[in-house]
């Protein structure tokens, strides 16, 4: 299982077309984008009608008028739709950032409650022997590490949550 630190990241640009194929794609969204295109269409539509109404006999300037008005409503559907996916997509990149920001929080939480759990270390403890007599079963060199994190090394809020956990099982059992 490689290392968090040698795992590849994607760096910006790489991971948002298929972020944003993926939101486009969502169920919502195409029926959305259905809508969109049948209020253009249907605009379109009543142009080309009321272009044809205006050149009857009894047509006006006003169908003239409404002619050129519905092709701008088909345009400012688009256009509201399109400013509408922008404002989704910065909504969903300011809400992943946030998340990023407190699993950084929720990691460094963890680091400073096991650097804090192990405490200094006493002299000849580092060879495995137990820390704090016998009650204790906890091995010198096992404070702050939980389990095998091999198997989970690409998850970080799983191991910041092992290591929350280790911090606080080791105060609880000072505290005893």
């Amino acid at each position: 299982m490689p290392s968090p630190a040698s795992t590849p990241t994607v760096s910006a640009g790489q991971g948002d077309t298929v972020t944003g194929m993926r939101q486009f794609l969502r169920p919502g969204w195409v029926v959305g984008h259905l809508l969109v295109v049948l209020a253009a269409l249907v605009c379109l539509r009543l142009a080309w009608w009321q272009l044809e109404r205006s050149e009857e006999i009894d047509g006006t300037v006003q169908n003239v008028g409404y002619a050129l008005l519905w092709p701008a409503f088909g345009v400012s559907f688009i256009v509201m739709w399109i400013r509408f996916l922008g404002l989704e997509r910065q909504r969903a990149e300011a809400e992943d950032a946030a998340h990023d920001a407190a699993v950084q929080d929720v990691l460094a939480e963890a680091e400073s409650l096991t650097a804090g759990a192990a405490g200094p270390t006493e002299p000849g403890q580092a060879d495995g022997t137990m820390v704090g007599g016998a009650e204790s079963s906890v091995p010198a060199g096992a404070i702050g590490i939980v389990g095998d994190e091999t198997e989970d090394e690409d998850d970080p809020e799983l191991i910041a949550y092992n290591r929350a956990l280790a911090a606080l099982a080791e105060r609880d059992r000072r505290a005893r």
